[in-house]
C-alpha cells in the first residue's frame, strides 16, 4: 500500500488539516498568543473550555521559555566571573 492510500483510508478520504505554525519562541510571542486566544473566547469564536486548555499549555510553555532565559543569563554571569575567582 502506498503512504497516500494509508492516509486516505485513515482519514476517510479527507485531506489532513493543515499544520498551524505559530512563532512561540519568546515570552512576548506567548503573551500575544494568549491575548489572541482570550479575545477569541471572549467574543464567542472559541469555546471557553478550549481557551482554558490552550491557555494552560501556553503558561507551561512560557515557564519553559523563562527558565531557559534564566539559565542562559546565569551561564553568562558564571562565565564572566570565572576569571575573577581565586
Amino acid at each position: 500500500m502506498k503512504p497516500d492510500q494509508h492516509r486516505e483510508s485513515a482519514s476517510d478520504g479527507q485531506d489532513p488539516p493543515a499544520r498551524l505554525r505559530l512563532k512561540l519562541a519568546t515570552a512576548e510571542d506567548v503573551r500575544r498568543e494568549l491575548a489572541r486566544i482570550y479575545r477569541e473566547g471572549k467574543s464567542g469564536h472559541r469555546d471557553v473550555s478550549e481557551v482554558s486548555k490552550l491557555a494552560n499549555v501556553l503558561q507551561i510553555l512560557n515557564r519553559c521559555i523563562s527558565t531557559d532565559d534564566l539559565e542562559a543569563r546565569i551561564r553568562v554571569l558564571e562565565e564572566a566571573t570565572k576569571g575573577g575567582r581565586v
